[in-house]
């Protein structure tokens, strides 16, 4: 089974964080989340029914704007990454499968992505979690991409490629979509990702990858199209796509929503000078 969508991070600052912009609320269902381990961030969730979902996060204290909350970010995954956009996105390895099996699998995967020899690879992965507000630890282990290239060793690929998210307690828990539906009804009536679309600026990274692409979903049949599976097959039958695609303009990462309701764009602002626009696609239930 190839590597599932598991979520897509938006980065706020903590006042948001606090205080979403109703253009969100009103049309999605936001769950608290709780603060990861360390203390330094903090998030809220959009479930879907499919199992993947909006991470919503924020840096504890600050927005990054001073000293203090520079070095508070300095070092972390995200903490250099913008205020107010969507900055990253995770895969994982669900199914029947026990934690030790999963990184077993990962392990041949980071292998598989070295051996295509495009100057991007795995790191190794390394734990993590955080506490839910009604006390229950979770646990899971990340693994970022990274480029070792020597033709353009700082190139920065924090998006471009996703990241790994591997549960070690049960992904019921870190996303209880399933134990507790209500989280994942919406006003919008979203049901699930229907796309992540990744703006690239740069040619020569974009055929880089493309062949990891190809590895870690399997050889595409439409240029520069692939169909991610999802934790939880969807009753209205589709699934979404990963698009990358050449801009001139820079790096971005665009998100489409299913729904089952009316067609519509759902957008504005959580910092000044920057909007985001997620696109609902109708399909029938």
């Amino acid at each position: 089974m190839p590597p599932t969508l598991d979520h897509i991070v938006l980065l706020v600052p903590h006042d948001v964080l606090q205080a979403l912009p109703t253009w969100l609320t009103n049309a999605l269902t936001v769950t608290p989340g709780g603060q990861h381990a360390g203390g330094i961030t903090e998030n809220q969730l959009v479930l879907f029914q499919d199992g993947v979902y909006i991470e919503i996060i924020a840096f504890v204290g600050g927005s990054g704007s001073d000293e203090e909350d520079r070095a508070r970010r300095k070092g972390q995954r995200w903490g250099g990454q913008p205020d107010g956009h969507i900055i990253d996105w995770a895969i994982g390895l669900t199914g029947a499968r026990t934690p030790e099996e999963a990184e077993k699998e990962f392990a041949q995967i980071q292998k598989d992505v070295k051996y295509a020899d495009t100057g991007l690879e795995y790191e190794d992965l390394v734990a993590g979690g955080r506490t839910t507000p009604d006390g229950v630890v979770l646990k899971w282990a990340t693994a970022s991409p990274a480029n070792v290239s020597e033709d353009d060793p700082t190139e920065e690929i924090t998006g471009k490629l996703p990241f790994w998210c591997i549960d070690r307690t049960d992904r019921k828990l870190r996303v209880p979509y399933a134990t507790r539906p209500e989280l994942a009804r919406h006003p919008s009536i979203a049901v699930g990702v229907a796309g992540v679309t990744l703006h690239v600026a740069d040619l020569a990274l974009l055929e880089r990858l493309r062949r990891v692409y190809n590895v870690l979903f399997g050889q595409s049949e439409v240029e520069d199209e692939w169909v991610l599976a999802v934790p939880e097959t969807p009753t209205h039958g589709h699934f979404p796509r990963l698009r990358i695609a050449y801009d001139k303009t820079g790096q971005r990462i665009e998100l489409a929503l299913f729904t089952t309701g009316p067609a519509q764009t759902v957008g504005g602002s959580f910092v000044e000078g920057w909007r985001v626009d997620i696109k609902l696609v109708h399909v029938d239930d």
